[in-house]
């Protein structure tokens, strides 16, 4: 089921309100970007993933044109995404697809997200791995996440807390076990929205 509304236009067209916030954030609190997204039930089966027993996963689907709301401007999403979140979590994972098919996933070193059942946000610590779909991968930003640390004062637990999920993020991959298990390669259909709302 999906956290949505639907809301009649002129001429009967329908267009659907996405109802779940996402702002991002940096360490110093000013927000980067901000989107609006669906959320997706966890006992969802989206494509060929395999269930990381974590119930406490945030699933959202951004289907391509969702506007993105950066500081530097908006943006529609070219491509479809899904977006994972975990309570307590140093990471979150953004999965993009070309149709039904995976392209590629950033994960992203985070502060662990403020989630309520509306919203939800997060704080990017500048840090981030680019994941193919054969689990080949590039660690990408450490050289910006090292001058943010030291520009915007980083504790020394964030510091150290960021550093250890990226090597989690590095081990999970080079052992193929867990986490990336979770993002289907292929999904069941492009239009989880239309779908869950009897359209």
């Amino acid at each position: 089921m999906l956290y949505l509304r639907t809301m009649s236009r002129r001429k009967g067209e329908q267009f659907m309100q996405r109802d779940f916030l996402v702002e991002s954030r940096s360490y110093d609190q000013i927000q980067r970007g901000s989107w609006r997204a669906y959320r997706l039930d966890a006992e969802m089966q989206l494509g060929d993933e395999q269930n990381d027993n974590a119930n406490d996963v945030v699933r959202l689907w951004l289907p391509a044109g969702t506007r993105m709301n950066w500081a530097t401007g908006t943006r529609p999403l070219r491509s479809h995404c899904l977006q994972f979140f975990w309570p307590e979590r140093w990471y979150m994972l953004s999965a993009f697809y070309n149709e039904s098919k995976l392209i590629h996933t950033y994960a992203t070193i985070i502060q662990p997200a403020k989630i309520t059942l509306e919203r939800l946000s997060y704080v990017d610590l500048d840090l981030s791995v680019l994941v193919k779909p054969d689990l080949s991968y590039e660690v990408l930003t450490q050289a910006e996440f090292e001058e943010m640390a030291e520009l915007l004062h980083y504790d020394e637990q964030t510091r150290i807390s960021a550093l250890m999920a990226l090597r989690t993020l590095t081990s999970s991959i080079q052992l193929s076990v867990g986490l990336f298990a979770a993002v289907p390669h292929r999904l069941n259909l492009t239009e989880f929205h239309l779908a869950c709302s009897g359209k």
